[in-house]
């Protein structure tokens, strides 16, 4: 019998984990590094398990209790189907697993398990259309080639503008300034870092750009304004697809929501983790790969 859900939100930067009992009582949260599947599932199902036993400690469970709980996992990457088929053929010592996206359980989350739509501007962004029973993704096809208006943009943006004002092309910059002095000055270090870079790491020079935008820096605000424009982009290609309510999530997302407020976007209700929470408890919810 199950005694406690468990919900999981991994995206490419963090894992968060809660736990709650039958009756709805929060007992203990845990986190962890991401969990995106694209970056490798065995990461990824590390990181779970690690968010889920940080809660479990924080709640005071023993290992046993896991046989008694269900989970929903609601990861980044979860919509490429041979990365969904992984993860679930690796082990898990719990009651039972089920696993969607990082998005259906952020939509979930935000309007209570009922239908809306969600846009995700987090690391990666990612848009999602819950309607009449059918799940429809815009967009988050995963960094570089897809993920507009999100923190991985957002800092690799700042970066190539950073170069261009190394170079004199673009007019000096207190923003470039800082991102090129973390490089200690050194363009070629830009590159090889570059070579080996995550989202993740592109994604936290994100907060770089609102700090300098409130500063004053015309380069930050000019990328503000660009990053606004890509995910008005989304917002209004998702309204002409038949979402009627769309709440904006994410560490971007929710700091641009007051910018985009003119659009009358929907307030979240709860956050994903609750959307997992949720997922896990019902087998009613579409499955992304039956």
């Amino acid at each position: 019998m199950i005694e406690y859900w468990v919900g999981v939100d991994g995206g490419g930067t963090h894992s968060r984990a809660r736990i709650r009992d039958r009756a709805g009582k929060l007992l203990g949260e845990g986190r962890a590094a991401g969990s995106n599947l694209e970056l490798g599932i065995d990461r990824a199902h590390a990181n779970v398990l690690a968010a889920i036993a940080q809660a479990s400690t924080e709640a005071g469970l023993d290992d046993e209790a896991q046989q008694r709980m269900g989970v929903g996992l609601a990861l980044a990457s979860a919509e490429l189907a041979d990365c969904y088929q992984a993860l679930l053929a690796m082990p898990f010592p719990f009651a039972s697993v089920r696993l969607t996206s990082d998005a259906f359980g952020a939509c979930l989350g935000a309007f209570g398990g009922h239908e809306g739509a969600i846009l995700i501007a987090g690391t990666g962004s990612a848009g999602l259309i819950y309607r009449q029973g059918q799940l429809r993704s815009c967009s988050g096809r995963g960094f570089p080639i897809s993920d507009l208006g999100s923190g991985a943009w957002l800092g690799l943006r700042a970066l190539q503008q950073a170069l261009l004002c190394h170079d004199g092309i673009l007019p000096p910059s207190l923003l470039a300034g800082r991102l090129l002095d973390h490089f200690k000055g050194d363009q070629a270090e830009v590159v090889r870092w570059a070579s080996r870079a995550i989202p993740a790491d592109y994604g936290r020079f994100a907060p770089w750009v609102f700090d300098a935008a409130g500063d004053g820096d015309a380069l930050a605000c000019q990328l503000l304004d660009e990053t606004c424009a890509q995910l008005q982009t989304l917002l209004a290609g998702m309204r002409r697809l038949g979402a009627d309510q769309i709440a904006l999530l994410g560490g971007v997302g929710m700091r641009l929501a007051p910018r985009l407020a003119h659009l009358n976007l929907a307030h979240p209700k709860a956050d994903a983790l609750e959307g997992a929470i949720l997922f896990a408890q019902s087998e009613e919810y579409p499955c992304l790969h039956p």
